[in-house]
């Protein structure tokens, strides 16, 4: 098996084509839509939090009025006279308490000091909802565990005023929000599979209650732990992806709680967020491969039944140019484009005979170019050797090796390369003299013969190399484009003493000295003696 004949086929080269085009596709369909996806899923799960938040807020925000409403009527209808009576204050409270299980935890009248008008004790005048009951306004409080039944329960005070509208005592609710339902509500209130609720109170830093009953009256983290809750602390509202305190990233979205000033949050994680997009990438890489496969396969036994005439055609033209069969026209199976191919080529052959004529010139001349080859360069060297002995003149030698072809024709095409070639040669003969010659002497290489120098010539060839440079370098129209290409040269200067074999060597080694060098430029190599 003929392992490099298969790399070269054109079968292989258009099955590994049609391979990268699957994998470029599918590589390009897997992060593209995984990107959409995410995009779209975050804003719509984004949404969603939102929703939910605002939705909880409004709940809580309901829950806390119906208690801060009912305190103030209590506190309006509640007698002075009673103020200085602690039994009979004991017993309406006690009869309030059995009408309406607002604050099943207890009601509590107490005067601006913290002492209990009902004579069993002291309130702690600092707490917060104490304080801003006394300055006038109903406030609440900081949600504490009941040390007996582990329950939650929110302090709500409001102010007792006299007539004239000063705060003469402060009138305390304790609410069990277990024993309401309000937090299991939250509990039970979870977001997909492993998201949740939390209502945070922002001036005690403490989780009110969260989906996650061990979170519940626990300290908010400290600030730099999770980035959206500090923006949180701060008073930001709406919704973002954060890392919270475990590590796990997650959207978030966040609303006000107005009566209380909490916020409450509504959390989902990432990963859970964008489950689907994990699904859709194992369907592109479970579903879609092994189908690009089977595809690729079909396209190949296709491509090499409608390759095959061209294949065989390929191969006996290539045993007649070996000699190994005569020249002879090949059969044309179908009238495709394989077919007027080998058309084609039947016509060329039946051709040959009429440009013998045309070959032999083509023995002299470049047939891509018309420049001189190799063999007439020769013969003009030998001559201007010659004549440069007779005379005591001096003999240049230019080499010059195009920079950068290779890349060009194997970017642009072997039509483009050609292109090149020839208007490299075009613009050298529009800068060497009417006397010297330009060849070429083999794919992108030329020879500059410059002859008939008074010395010193060096001067003089020096600017002739620069004009090639100069030349070579100016952009070519390319399929539509500029392409830039150099070329480097290696300059040979004799009186006439060296073998033109043993000159073109020179010059050659020097123009290699050129590339080394950093291509575009020139280099003269030292004349002998």
């Amino acid at each position: 098996m003929n392992l490099k004949k298969i790399a070269n086929s054109l079968v292989t080269r258009l099955l590994f084509m049609g391979f990268a085009m699957a994998v470029l596709g599918t590589a390009s369909s897997y992060f593209q839509l995984s990107r959409f996806l995410r995009e779209d899923l975050t804003q719509s799960s984004a949404a969603q939090q939102t929703a939910l938040a605002a939705y909880i807020a409004r709940d809580v925000d309901t829950y806390l009025g119906d208690r801060l409403q009912y305190l103030e009527r209590l506190a309006g209808a509640l007698p002075s006279a009673l103020l200085t009576e602690p039994d009979r204050l004991r017993a309406w409270l006690a009869e309030r308490s059995l009408l309406s299980p607002v604050f099943p935890l207890g009601l509590v009248v107490a005067d601006r000091n913290g002492r209990r008008l009902d004579g069993q004790g002291q309130l702690a005048a600092d707490s917060a909802e104490f304080a801003g009951a006394s300055a006038g306004r109903p406030t609440i409080g900081r949600p504490v565990a009941v040390p007996v039944s582990q329950h939650s329960a929110l302090p709500v005070a409001t102010p007792v005023l006299n007539p004239a509208g000063q705060v003469v005592a402060v009138l305390v609710g304790i609410a069990d929000l277990t024993a309401d339902g309000l937090l299991d509500h939250l509990q039970q209130g979870r977001v997909g599979l492993t998201g949740g609720i939390l209502v945070v109170s922002p001036r005690d830093h403490l989780f009110v209650a969260s989906t996650d009953a061990r979170m519940s009256l626990k300290p908010t983290p400290p600030a730099g732990v999770n980035l959206l809750h500090d923006r949180a602390m701060a008073g930001y509202r709406g919704s973002g992806t954060t890392v919270n305190a475990q590590g796990v990233e997650e959207i978030s979205a966040i609303a006000s709680v107005p009566r209380s000033g909490w916020f409450v949050v509504a959390r989902l994680p990432f990963a859970e967020a964008l489950s689907p997009v994990a699904r859709m990438q194992n369907f592109i890489l479970e579903r879609r491969a092994p189908s690009v496969v089977l595809v690729l396969v079909l396209i190949g036994f296709v491509i090499a039944w409608l390759l095959r005439p061209l294949l065989r055609a390929a191969d006996q033209a290539e045993k007649m140019t070996c000699g190994e069969l005569p020249l002879t026209p090949l059969r044309v199976v179908r009238d495709d484009e394989i077919g007027h191919l080998t058309g084609a080529f039947n016509r060329l052959l039946a051709k040959l005979g009429d440009h013998q004529a045309e070959l032999g010139r083509m023995a002299y001349h470049d047939s891509l170019t018309g420049l001189p080859n190799r063999k007439l360069l020769e013969d003009r060297l030998q001559q201007a050797l010659a004549r440069a002995q007779r005379h005591t003149s001096q003999v240049a030698v230019l080499y010059l090796d195009l920079d950068g072809f290779k890349r060009l024709n194997d970017t642009l095409g072997h039509e483009a390369g050609d292109q090149a070639l020839q208007e490299t040669a075009r613009r050298l003969l529009g800068v060497v003299r009417q006397t010297d010659t330009v060849a070429r002497i083999g794919g992108d290489e030329f020879v500059l013969l410059a002859a008939d120098f008074e010395e010193p010539a060096e001067q003089a060839v020096r600017a002739l190399a620069q004009k090639c440079i100069d030349a070579v370098a100016l952009p070519l129209q390319l399929r539509h484009a500029d392409t830039v290409i150099g070329v480097s040269i290696g300059i040979a200067l004799t009186h006439g003493g060296e073998t033109p074999d043993d000159l073109l060597a020179t010059a050659d080694k020097a123009m290699y000295q050129a590339k080394q060098n950093g291509r575009g430029s020139y280099v003269v190599a030292p004349q002998p003696g």
